[in-house]
């Protein structure tokens, strides 16, 4: 007892663009709690992160003058020791 009017197409063309609108409203909610998740992100955690990277970049960069580039630890020997 179906209807003339709605053949099995019909009905498969309505499912996939019932499909397509919850697929879209499920890509906007997450969009929406990424979105809230950003806003509520702690500011000094950034501020950290940034001082970190700066900290890292100095000390990349190459000493100046005489400077050791790998000054050894305290308790490190030289490295011609033995021959002393």
């Amino acid at each position: 007892m179906e209807p003339e009017h709605l053949s099995a197409a019909d009905g498969f063309v309505i499912t996939m663009l019932v499909m397509m609108a919850i697929s879209l409203g499920v890509l906007g909610v997450m969009v929406l709690c990424m979105r809230r998740a950003a806003a509520r992100r702690d500011r000094q955690v950034d501020e950290l992160l940034e001082e970190i990277a700066e900290a890292e970049k100095r000390e990349k960069q190459a000493p100046a003058g005489g400077e050791n580039p790998n000054p050894a630890e305290p308790w490190e020997r030289e490295g011609d020791w033995w021959k002393q």
